[in-house]
């Protein structure tokens, strides 16, 4: 079947999940900041007191090199949220386990329990499954009530949601988009989602074989 999507609707959705995972965003880039700026003072106390031989130095510098690189690595993440065109891949592990990060503290103040079952390392499109995902978990994150359970799984080039009769609710304290799953039709190409009572499936397309 084919599928015609609904790009403005995308670029909406897309809009609201990236100021709610921004905060994740922030937090996971100082974390990487961190450890350089604390060993960067150090030595630098140490070199003006005379206390550092040219063996520890190198230590620091290799280890501030080191976190350097993976400030680096954080830092091109963060722009392929933000970017207009990621047209990437990654893996359905990776994909989920980020999404979940990301989500954990909204979840777990919101009354949301995850079961992150996702092992596979399928590449799946990932500006899609980043907004997706994360759509449905916020969704379900700020429906009304208590005990919400979701298990989240992976089939080929599948990721299924399965929640209980908690997260079954009507009543939400979101006002956009993810009020409800109204936008899950025609949302994207690169993904069918398949709705049921207890659960739904994003089915990825063009995938990396």
């Amino acid at each position: 079947m084919s599928i015609v999507a609904d790009t403005a609707l995308f670029d909406q959705l897309r809009n609201e999940v990236i100021n709610r995972v921004m905060p994740g965003l922030r937090h996971k880039m100082l974390g990487k900041l961190q450890p350089i700026t604390l060993l960067s003072h150090v030595l630098s106390r140490k070199v003006h007191a005379g206390s550092a031989d040219a063996a520890y130095i190198q230590t620091q510098v290799d280890e501030i090199k080191l976190n350097a690189k993976i400030l680096t690595n954080a830092t091109q993440n963060l722009f392929t949220w933000v970017a207009q065109d990621s047209p990437f891949q990654l893996p359905a592990d990776e994909l989920v386990s980020e999404c979940v990060e990301l989500l954990k503290m909204e979840c777990y103040t919101n009354n949301l329990i995850i079961a992150n079952h996702v092992s596979e390392q399928q590449m799946l499109p990932a500006q899609e499954a980043r907004v997706l995902l994360c759509a449905g978990i916020i969704l379900l994150a700020d429906k009304q009530g208590t005990e919400k359970k979701l298990q989240i799984r992976a089939q080929g080039d599948s990721i299924q949601f399965t929640w209980n009769k908690a997260c079954a609710g009507t009543q939400t304290i979101n006002t956009g988009l993810l009020k409800n799953w109204d936008w899950v039709a025609n949302i994207s190409e690169q993904c069918e989602i398949v709705q049921s009572d207890s659960g739904v499936q994003f089915n990825f397309k063009n995938v990396a074989v």
